[in-house]
Order: structure tokens, then sequence, then C-alpha cells
């Protein structure tokens, strides 16, 4: 095998994905959670409306004072944590602030400075980041001036509000921006397809990652990622230089579940940032869980497809108990688009073999130009074939539509008024389109766009008179 020189990755510090990661951290029942829905403008579901399915969102895009960024909502700080405040705090407050550009240390100004608001204020010194206190509870004058004892935490600015009310908002955002790193250039394209192992802790990740690099693949270098917990692993297969993004699995800071799958799902979330195609390993003993599903999520939401990669599928008994496990996944993992599943044991090696190419030739696949001519055929037959319905006395009206980004395929939809198309009938364009063109365990976005309003007052006044005849 040939070693090449080792290369630096991107360095974190809030660049996950190119977008600058705004974190926000504190103890529990401060308004952290309250606070994130206010940032991204809007009330993001805790709960899906298909039965064993969480939504614990920890992340979302969000635009502040123009630039977009990566917002990440932590869970609360556990002083009854069992082994101890001091390790639950720096476990948590860690695993967020090795990538964090800004940091929003939320505290309650109702109830003054705690201890444990002080240990978190050590932490994050230590850590040498960007940090605004927002005096969170803030509803009122008398709560702005005693907003001022939380300076004693050390940080420079403490920036009182209210999420629950809006009040100082827009203080916070300005903060915020002022505090962001400088916008980069876009890097050049890469043709390496990046391929990240995630999944809950103990499912055989690292395992699955040794198999992976054990075979015929040439290996090219090992280097340090993003983290102290991950490394990139640059292979050839085939053609086609792959880099494998193995993230190890959250070190469990004490007995609750609750924090565990927080730390997981964010681990997770670091790997998936950088990824072209997520590999999401599943045990087949245990089955499919909910923490399985939030970081499957977690894939779609940003943007990245996903090959199920069920483990531990020897020690699994023919028959009955493998058909038990396949309903399983369904139930669990039926929102993922036409899933692509493959069933490996990573202790043996039986099946691995299959892993990458897959995951390589699906990229491989996303990675198109449709041409508008046919986007806009496929786009007419929808609508021939399912009209949306009417709102009052107009109609949505679809003049034409283009592909505007390949991963995830992204179709602009141009037409009258975005308002007046339900949600339930955008997911039956995204669901036509995705079956038109064969995308396969990957998201498709639809964009409603409102044409030029002129030209929207004159077809809804044609509208409006071939009605009244």
């Amino acid at each position: 095998m040939s070693i090449a020189s080792p290369t630096a990755e991107s360095a974190g510090r809030g660049d996950g994905g190119g977008l600058p990661l705004v974190a926000i951290v504190g103890r529990a029942n401060v308004g952290k959670s309250t606070l994130f829905n206010r940032l991204v403008r809007q009330r993001r579901a805790l709960v899906e409306d298909r039965p064993g399915v969480t939504r614990d969102r920890v992340a979302a895009e969000a635009r502040i004072e123009g630039r977009d960024v990566l917002l990440v909502d932590t869970g609360g700080l556990d002083p009854e944590a069992e082994e101890g405040i001091p390790r639950a705090i720096a476990a948590q407050v860690r695993l967020i602030v090795e990538d964090a550009a800004v940091i929003l240390f939320v505290v309650d100004a109702r109830a003054g400075v705690l201890p444990l608001d002080r240990l978190v204020a050590d932490l994050l010194r230590r850590a040498d980041r960007q940090v605004v206190v927002v005096a969170n509870k803030a509803d009122g004058p008398l709560q702005d001036s005693a907003s001022g004892e939380f300076h004693a935490l050390g940080f420079d600015e403490v920036i009182p509000t209210s999420a629950e009310h809006r009040r100082g908002l827009v203080d916070l955002e300005v903060s915020i921006a002022e505090r962001l790193p400088e916008q980069r250039a876009a890097a050049p394209a890469d043709s390496a397809v990046r391929v990240a192992i995630v999944g809950r802790p103990n499912v055989g990740k690292s395992s699955l990652a040794n198999a992976l690099i054990g075979y015929e693949h040439q290996i090219v270098s090992d280097v340090p990622g993003t983290t102290r917990d991950s490394t990139d692993t640059h292979l050839r297969v085939g053609d086609q230089e792959v880099v494998l993004i193995d993230t190890a699995g959250l070190r469990r800071p004490g007995r609750r579940s609750d924090r565990l799958e927080r730390g997981s799902a964010y681990m997770a979330l670091r790997s998936i940032e950088r990824a072209n195609v997520v590999l999401l390993l599943l045990d087949a003993i245990e089955g499919v869980t909910d923490q399985d599903a939030k970081i499957a999520r977690l894939a779609l939401d940003r943007g990245c497809p996903l090959v199920l990669v069920l483990n531990k599928w020897d020690a699994i008994d023919p028959g009955e108990r493998r058909r038990e496990l396949h309903r399983n996944i369904d139930r669990k993992l039926g929102f993922i688009p036409s899933p692509e599943l493959l069933e490996v044991s990573a202790k043996t090696g039986k099946g691995t073999r299959r892993v990458l190419p897959r995951a390589t030739a699906l990229v491989r696949e996303l990675r198109r130009s449709i041409p508008t001519p046919e986007v806009n055929r496929t786009l007419r037959e929808a609508v021939e074939r399912n009209q949306p319905p009417a709102a009052g006395r107009r109609r949505a009206r679809f003049y034409y539509a283009t592909q505007v980004a390949e991963a995830p395929l992204t179709i602009a939809v141009f037409m009258n008024d975005p308002k007046l198309v339900p949600e339930n009938y955008r997911r039956y364009l995204q669901g036509f389109f995705r079956k038109r063109f064969d995308v396969r365990s990957a998201p498709v976005r639809v964009q409603l766009r409102s044409r030029s309003r002129a030209s929207d007052e004159r077809h809804d006044d044609d509208d409006t008179r071939r009605e009244g005849r």
C-alpha cells in the first residue's frame, strides 16, 4: 500500500458543512429550546406524527443578520447526574464547544447566578471561544437591570432577553453576527466521496470501519479529523477516492439516557455535516430504536443520502426473527424514501465488500443535472394527474420549474402564490419528482417561488373572470 503525506482537514471551529456553528448551552429550564425556536423563526416539532419516531431536533439552519449559520440546541445540564456535576457538565459542554464559532450561554435572569452557572462559565472560559451570555426570562425592566450581575461570570457581553416574549432578540442577533468568523471563498470542488459512519454507541461503527479498510482498497493516508473523536481515512475504491469518516460513539458521562441520546445525535451531526453519503449502522440484535430514527432524520434534514447497514446479521436466526426485524425497520424508518438496506457482519466481514461500492454509486446517481424541459414535463404531468386544491376563488397556477441544486435534488417551481399550496400537495410534488427521477434514500426538495407581482395579479384576474362566466 502507498501512504500519501497527511493533509489537514477542515478544523471545525464552526465550519461544519461550510456554515459557522452557533451553540446554545446552559443548565436545564433556562429557556434554551424556546430561544432556539425564536432564532430559527419557526416552531420545530419535538414529536413526529408517527408512533415511535421522536424528532428531538438538535440543529437547524438560521439566518442571523444576513449570515446563514447552523444553530445547535443542547440538552439541559443535569445537576443530579449520578457521576457528579463537574463530569456531567464537562462531557456536555466539551462536546459542543469543540466546533462552535459562537456560544450562547443561557442563564435565568430571574434566578440570578447559580453555582451550576459558574461551573459552566469556568469551562467556557478555558475553551477560548466567543461567548455571549443570554440572560433569558428578562420579561421587564426589573430583570433587565438585575441581569448585570451575570458580568461576574467573566464574559464581556450580557444581553437580557425574553425568548418567550421576543424581547431582546434583535440585540442578540447583532451580537452573534459581530462574532461570526469572516466568510471564506468556496473551496474548490472535491472529487472524493465523503462517507460518514454514524449510529448509536456500541453498534459496531469502528468494527465496520476496520472491515472496510482491511480489504483490497488502497489506503492513501490516515489523518486526524476535525475532532479528537474522529479519524478520516483516505481510500481508493476502484477509480473513486473515498474519505471514510469514522466517529467514535459518545463516551457515557452518566446513566441518563436522554443525555446519552442528545450527545450521540450531536456526534452524528458533526459527521453528517461533512459527508456526501451516510452509512447508518443498525444493530440487528437490538432492532431499530427511536435514536436510530433521530439520526436518520438528521441526515435527511441535512440533505444527505442514507445507506442502512444492518450489522450483526449473522447473529440473527433465519425465519420469523429476520422477518420481524424487517417489519421493525419498515415501521420505524418508513419515512426514508426507497431505502438502501445492506445486511452485514462487521465482525466476520460478510457482506461488507458491497458497502462502499453501493455508497459511492448512490452519490454518483444523485450528482446529475436534469434538463429543464424534462423537469417542466414532469411538473405538468404531476399537476394533470392531481390538481392542487382551490383556496376560495383563487387557485394555484404553476408556470415553470427548474433544477437549482444537485445534493439534495432541489426543484424550484415558479407560480402565482406559494401560500395557495398546502403542505400535503408540496409533499405530493416531492414524491412525484422522486419517483420520476429515481431518487433513492435521499431527500428531494421543492421550493415554491412567486413570480412577479404584476404577472401574478394578471393571472389571478384571468382566473376570476373565467370562474365568473
